[in-house]
């Protein structure tokens, strides 16, 4: 059999730099092949994610990989973005830091926007691949209203996104993926039909205990052979995790669940809403318990730690 075949659309924050960097280093070890990478609006403007993509290809010679330019805003009302110096990721995605490394060629960045590309591609292998979102679902939203027949074409979908406890990290209520564009979350667990797996922010949370910043700064980051991408996220991480204690790659999370699931150590299937009108409760995931309607999402909660450690070990080398 050939390799699986995966498209990974990300916000290049650092943990999306981690889950790239993660599912890059595991296409030859567990026979994957990375299509394409679609870029997002999220932790950044679009145009800032496709540079942070292009820097990480770019260090690990992978500029192989076709990178697609997609949304620039949400489907409905664009988010008022937070001050640079309030944003987690900085107001580039990547702490604000200025590179040493040669500019980045942006002529790398293909012409076709990502979700023309995404539906290509989904033709062209129907039911063949997975899909991994790890930012704002806009670029998929899209395709799903543009050609509805992308619905039955996705062989699997894993998202890193929303909240099993109604925990928020961007307002009391939601987590930032989901929230970034609500409407976009809702059609797309409203409409596909291939198996979904979705890591919410709570399982973060819980992951992020067994990873302490000195593990991740003075061993992860430090140790001999590492490639050219992990000094760059070393200065990015030592400056956006200031003062933290414990090291949150929340879209590595998703994407190790996806490379390795059987290190996913529990999960529960749910049907899940997406709530578009609370006042308080905008873009919350909500979760029917009373198990009215059947299960379209399988909810992880809990990986095994010392295997994911293993996972980002790969990942930098």
């Amino acid at each position: 059999m050939g390799p699986r075949k995966v498209i990974i659309d990300l916000d290049a924050g650092t943990d999306d730099a981690w889950a790239l960097l993660m599912l890059l280093r595991a296409e030859k070890r567990y026979n994957l092949q990375v299509i394409a990478i679609t870029c997002v609006h999220g932790n950044t403007d679009v145009d800032n994610v496709t540079s942070n993509v292009l820097r990480i290809l770019t260090a690990i010679d992978r500029t192989d990989v076709p990178v697609y330019r997609g949304s620039s805003e949400a489907l409905i009302t664009a988010q008022k973005r937070e001050p640079p110096e309030q944003g987690f990721h900085g107001s580039n995605g990547f702490g604000d830091i200025a590179f040493d490394q040669p500019q980045i060629d942006r002529s790398l960045i293909r012409a076709e926007h990502a979700v023309l590309a995404l539906h290509r591609l989904l033709v062209q292998h129907p039911g063949q691949l997975a899909v991994l979102c790890v930012g704002p679902l806009t670029n998929l939203a899209l395709c799903l209203k543009l050609y509805p027949a992308v619905a039955t074409l996705l062989g699997e979908l894993h998202i890193m996104g929303g909240n099993r406890l109604g925990v928020g990290n961007v307002t009391r209520s939601a987590e930032f993926n989901f929230y970034a564009d609500a409407e976009a979350a809702q059609i797309v667990l409203e409409k596909v039909r291939c198996p979904v797996t979705l890591l919410p922010w709570e399982t973060c949370q819980t992951q992020a205990r067994a990873l302490p910043m000195e593990w991740r700064l003075e061993q992860l980051g430090q140790r001999p052979g590492i490639n050219r991408a992990i000094p760059m996220l070393n200065e990015i991480e030592r400056k956006v995790y200031r003062g933290r204690t414990s090291w949150m790659p929340c879209d590595a999370f998703l994407v190790a669940a996806f490379i390795r699931p059987d290190i996913i150590e529990r999960s529960e299937r749910f049907h899940v809403d997406i709530e578009l009108h609370g006042t308080l409760t905008r873009g919350q995931m909500v979760l029917d318990h009373l198990q009215s309607v059947p299960e379209n999402v399988r909810i992880v909660d809990k990986l095994d730690d010392e295997e994911f450690r293993q996972l980002c070990l790969m990942a930098t080398e």
